[in-house]
């Protein structure tokens, strides 16, 4: 890492110490990393706000799990989300600290959220959140197979399945229909479909996120219910 510039995402900051931010960075193949800046000093640019959104280019010194960004700039202009699309982009950022392990590396967690940034502003909401939550849980090792159950056998239409990890889909009287699955699988996004994977997503990650609420999803809804 020592010499590397990285682009980079801030995920969260906020003060530290007397001068500095506590920085949750996302780079790509390292993760979730964390790291301390001076507010202005160096080489790294004192006009850098470190907002959510924006794509930087980073310098990281340091051995101990805790780095220190060396040399900052921006790479691209911040996305002006607002409203829900600035609430749903800080439902990514909240997802990937609450979850990736710092230090971690991953070959596709980075590329995944740029993407997903991207497509906020001109796709519909609810399917983009729930391809990244779902693309999330594989690269936390909880992939979903849309086509097959537990034995193998394809999903059907008109069967209820529940999700057992490490197993995958059981046939059961109550759950989700496979024509939903197969649905979402296909990227086939109706009313139904989109139902279906909101509950799904929620139980899947229900677990991961332990009992304390996210704070983004909070403001959502105070959001939809001043609205």
């Amino acid at each position: 890492m020592q010499g590397n510039v990285w682009p980079g995402y801030v995920l969260h900051s906020h003060a530290y110490k007397e001068q500095q931010l506590l920085l949750q960075l996302l780079l790509p193949e390292l993760g979730r990393v964390s790291a301390v800046v001076r507010k202005s000093s160096g080489k790294t640019k004192s006009r850098l706000s470190w907002q959510p959104f924006q794509l930087l280019q980073l310098q990281l010194t340091g051995r101990s799990e805790l780095k220190t960004v060396s040399f900052a700039e921006e790479a691209e202009p911040a996305l002006p989300l607002q409203g829900e699309l600035l609430f749903a982009g800080l439902y990514l950022n909240e997802l990937i600290c609450r979850l990736w392990p710092g230090q971690t590396n991953s070959e596709q967690l980075f590329g995944l959220y740029h993407h997903t940034l991207q497509l906020l502003p001109v796709q519909a909401l609810e399917p983009c959140l729930r391809q990244f939550e779902f693309a999330l849980l594989a690269e936390l090792g909880s992939p979903l197979d849309w086509q097959q159950d537990a034995s193998g056998a394809e999903l059907k239409p008109g069967q209820y399945y529940q999700w057992w990890p490490e197993l995958g889909w059981q046939q059961a009287h109550s759950g989700w229909l496979g024509a939903d699955l197969l649905a979402i699988g296909q990227a086939d996004w109706q009313a139904q479909s989109l139902k279906a994977a909101k509950s799904l997503s929620r139980a899947l990650l229900a677990p991961l996120l332990g009992s304390k609420p996210l704070t983004s999803r909070t403001l959502f809804q105070q959001l939809k219910d001043n609205g």
